[in-house]
């Protein structure tokens, strides 16, 4: 994937229609780090911070019987481009949306669609530190799964 310089220019590179993205971010960051202000709170100054885009995350996962090794999976996205002359790829994974005692069997899980991995660098601030962040959209069970 092509580095892009911008929030702004990620999603229009990736093809992602959705216009608040911006604030969708915003809303995330009030959520998580209530404490920690890590982002600009304006979404102008938000969409002008620069982003390195991702086609994949490697996820270690705990091998099924020996819990002490990991295999290693690939989660891609490639938003509308190809994937090795193929389709567009964006994986299904599970995302934590809650915490466990707060959702009964999936334990806070929802499946969602990876649309966007990007890590994003906040210029604006002394520490200058890198988030790495995930887009998805997630599946919404119809008539309760």
């Amino acid at each position: 994937m092509k580095n892009t310089s911008t929030l702004t220019e990620l999603y229009a590179t990736l093809n992602i229609h959705y216009s608040d993205m911006m604030q969708e971010i915003l809303r995330f960051t009030r959520q998580t780090a209530a404490d920690d202000r890590w982002l600009p709170a304006d979404p102008t100054e938000l969409g002008l911070l620069p982003v390195e885009g991702f086609p994949q995350l490697e996820i270690p996962v705990a091998d099924f019987q020996e819990t002490d090794r990991f295999q290693i999976n690939r989660a891609r996205c490639t938003g509308t481009k190809a994937f090795r002359n193929g389709g567009p790829r964006n994986d299904w994974v599970w995302v934590q949306t809650g915490w466990e005692a707060n959702y009964g069997d999936l334990r806070g899980r929802v499946v969602a669609r990876l649309l966007a991995l990007f890590k994003i660098r906040n210029i604006l601030s002394e520490v200058e530190a890198g988030h790495r962040l995930a887009f998805v959209c997630i599946l919404n069970p119809v008539n309760s799964g």
